[in-house]
């Protein structure tokens, strides 16, 4: 960040002039408009005394509101579909008998995957549904640098996961040991991965959007 620029802009505002006077001057200039956004959000304007008032940081509580939902989110969003995937295993076993594999699983999961889903699914749901009404309400929570964090932790867990999978059935064919219930098994690991992946791969694209129509619209 230029400390001249910096300087510049305290100036600016002690003659008097207007943020948006300010920018058109520096953008007009050559100035990025992205830094120039910047530096001008640290400014609020000048009190009853011509003192620039700086802008009011987020508050502590807000930071640590937001890093305990996405958190909560991320957990049961685990929860939920380590849930379907057991129960979709479950599934595979019932229709497809593989007397080889058939007690891999213990029947006793059941139970538990059903009540792990109902307990943290509707959690998931609830989660989600508050923070797209929190972004409606404050789009500019887009750039949070948690909910990025968040976000691409998810990615990359998911893209991991579909990658081993896929390395594992390949492995599998090659050395001859790939069976029909293993197959639909890797298959229901990649389907809930590749669906995690697209859904939140949407949400960066919806995120990337909103920044470049305010960098566009010089917001």
């Amino acid at each position: 960040m230029s400390k001249e620029l910096k300087k510049y802009v305290e100036t600016a505002l002690l003659k008097g002039l207007t943020k948006e006077q300010i920018k058109e001057n520096l953008t007009n200039v050559g100035w990025p408009k992205t830094l120039v956004d910047k530096i001008l959000s640290g400014y609020a304007a000048l009190d009853s005394c011509g003192i620039i008032v700086p802008a009011p940081k987020q508050q502590f509580n807000q930071i640590i509101k937001d890093i305990f939902v996405y958190f909560i989110i991320f957990i049961t969003l685990t929860m939920s579909s380590c849930a379907v995937g057991t129960l979709l295993f479950k599934l595979v076993d019932y229709l497809f008998k593989d007397y080889v594999t058939q007690n891999r699983y213990s029947y006793v999961g059941i139970s538990w995957a059903i009540a792990q889903l109902i307990v943290a699914f509707p959690i998931y749901s609830y989660l989600s549904l508050y923070v797209s009404k929190d972004l409606i309400n404050n789009p500019e929570k887009r750039e949070s640098l948690i909910r990025k964090m968040m976000i691409y932790l998810i990615l990359l867990i998911t893209a991991i996961m579909g990658i081993t999978d896929l390395t594992s059935v390949l492995s599998n064919f090659f050395s001859g040991e790939l069976s029909l219930n293993s197959f639909l098994d890797a298959s229901v690991v990649f389907v809930i991965a590749m669906l995690i992946f697209s859904y939140y791969l949407q949400e960066i694209k919806q995120d990337d959007l909103f920044i470049k129509g305010k960098n566009k619209n010089g917001h």
